[in-house]
């Protein structure tokens, strides 16, 4: 979330600028885990990286998610173990080869990449640029 500096403040006061209420970048999608339809929200990035998942792995989003639920800590929600899900995935995916043909390793990648607003053609360049 962007920092604003606060007028008329003290030095070095600074505020989290807010965005409007009611609106959220999560996305609401329904999957059925162990026979049961549940609710879910994730980002759009997440629900990227989980459709590429299953293309990967020839498998279905509600197997994938059962899966996941069927290994989740006790304490952890779906959501919490989706996400850690999709960030170990690839993390395990990514060699030191794929990291260099996707252009990583430079800090001005880095301090780009959470500027960039996401766009479905997303997928189609993380697959251009697949690990595989």
């Amino acid at each position: 979330m962007p920092i604003m500096i606060v007028p008329n403040a003290q030095p070095n006061a600074v505020r989290k600028a807010s965005k409007p209420r009611g609106i959220s970048t999560l996305v609401s999608r329904n999957i059925v885990v162990s026979g049961s339809r549940t609710s879910v929200r994730l980002e759009p990035e997440m629900w990227d990286g989980l459709r590429e998942i299953c293309q990967r792995e020839h498998s279905t989003l509600h197997a994938i998610c059962t899966a996941i639920a069927a290994d989740k800590r006790d304490l952890s929600s779906l959501t919490a173990s989706i996400r850690v899900y999709v960030m170990r995935y690839f993390r395990l995916a990514a060699t030191e080869d794929g990291h260099a043909r996707a252009g990583h390793g430079s800090v001005s990648n880095v301090i780009a990449l959470p500027r960039i607003r996401h766009e479905k053609p997303l997928v189609s360049k993380l697959t251009a640029t697949s690990f595989s």
